[in-house]
């Protein structure tokens, strides 16, 4: 893929967003002080963000900063070494963050700048009731012309500092930056990291891989070699592009780029040498949607047999009992789980009318003897995930 006119054309358009979500990557935030993972601050580095987010925010736009970095900066306050545990971590997290916010507050303050701390769980954005408070609270502290900086709360909730795998937890701060954005209906997502975006292979090891200046389609990633962490964050590339389909599927464009040069941010204001990689949007999903399908987490999974994965997928039809295997996890009624096919492929997700005891109970079954297996539910609950409460990322080209 080749820079053209389409790809000058779009990322032209970035300095229209007024709405602005900027992802600060561990790597951009603090510097590694020796093979023990601990950090100090990249203050020169973090001054000059700090200015150009400033100056967006002087020229009218709406700046959402997410920032990575606490718990590298707690374990060199604590004096830290070798591996931690989960504990530890939280710890580190704890002490990591008054020292972050410090730095921000004291940065933008000196171009007149307030700023609020918001630390979130997956739970703020996994409850339907929490997203919405959340949203407002975000909403009223822009309209104030503040500037949010958010991380995870690591105190609290341990998914982020856990190695493998999350079903309730955010995983990294690219996908809460993600959601963030998506929560807000942003007009950009940029993830500020150590590399000058997507490359068709790792250019550290690869001296022939070549950086992608933009991406039209998700599918043009299918090549792309996305293996690998970086040395102080839990993120890699592929939590990016994680994070980019989130903000696909949402109607955003995401501009992953390198926040280690000088002039990172000055594409959103000044006509400049296009750098990084741009992913345009794929869909947009209304907000109840939205929040369905990019929800932090789930808290179960429905599992369906073929014939109800064709009839999802190509039929855009509701989930009936009779396509349903079996469940995993606990679930109550009017919560978000994801739908998974035999072989552990997630489908979509969707909004269940039941809870995990009760679709065990009518699993396997036709619609009509719902009401006789589970006395009190409405006749015409025939369905245990109704079209309308279901996102199928196959319809989203994602």
């Amino acid at each position: 893929m080749t820079e053209s006119s389409l790809s000058k054309s779009a990322f032209e358009s970035l300095r229209n967003a007024r709405r602005i979500v900027i992802k600060l990557g561990t790597q951009v935030v603090i510097e590694s002080a020796g093979p023990s993972g601990g950090a100090d601050l990249a203050k020169t580095r973090l001054v000059r963000l700090v200015e150009q987010c400033s100056r967006l925010v002087q020229a009218g736009k709406e700046v959402i900063v997410v920032t990575s970095g606490a718990v590298g900066l707690g374990r060199r306050k604590l004096n830290l070494h070798g591996a931690l545990s989960l504990t530890e971590k939280q710890a580190c997290a704890a002490v990591g963050q008054s020292l972050l916010m410090d730095a921000y507050r004291e940065l933008f303050d000196l171009f007149g700048i307030v700023t609020a701390q918001v630390l979130l769980t997956a739970n703020d954005f996994a409850d339907r009731k929490h997203y919405l408070n959340l949203q407002q609270t975000l909403e009223t502290l822009l309209i104030l012309k503040v500037v949010p900086i958010i991380n995870e709360n690591d105190t609290v909730s341990t998914m982020e500092l856990q190695e493998e795998g999350y079903v309730k937890g955010f995983g990294d701060n690219d996908k809460l930056s993600a959601l963030v954005a998506s929560k807000l209906e942003a007009d950009l997502l940029v993830i500020l990291t150590n590399v000058d975006g997507i490359y068709t292979d790792n250019p550290e090891t690869n001296p022939q891989a070549e950086r992608i200046p933009i991406i039209e389609r998700f599918e043009d990633l299918q090549q792309v070699e996305t293996n690998g962490r970086s040395t102080l964050g839990r993120g890699g590339m592929s939590s990016k592009l994680e994070a980019a389909r989130i903000s696909a599927i949402s109607g955003l464009h995401t501009l992953i780029t390198s926040g280690l040069k000088d002039q990172a941010l000055r594409v959103l204001l000044e006509d400049c040498e296009p750098s990084g990689t741009l992913i345009l949007p794929q869909a947009s999903l209304n907000g109840r949607k939205r929040w369905i399908g990019m929800a932090s987490g789930y808290y179960g999974t429905l599992v369906v047999n073929e014939g109800a994965r064709q009839a999802l997928v190509e039929k855009r039809a509701s989930l009936l009992p009779i396509g349903i295997v079996r469940t995993e996890g606990e679930f109550g009624a009017q919560q978000v789980v994801s739908i998974q096919d035999e072989q552990g492929r997630e489908i979509g997700r969707g909004l269940t009318w039941f809870s995990s005891e009760e679709v065990d109970r009518i699993m396997g079954v036709r619609s009509e003897k719902i009401a006789s297996l589970l006395p009190g539910v409405p006749p015409e609950r025939q369905e245990v995930v109704h079209r309308d409460n279901l996102v199928i990322f196959q319809e989203y080209g994602v």
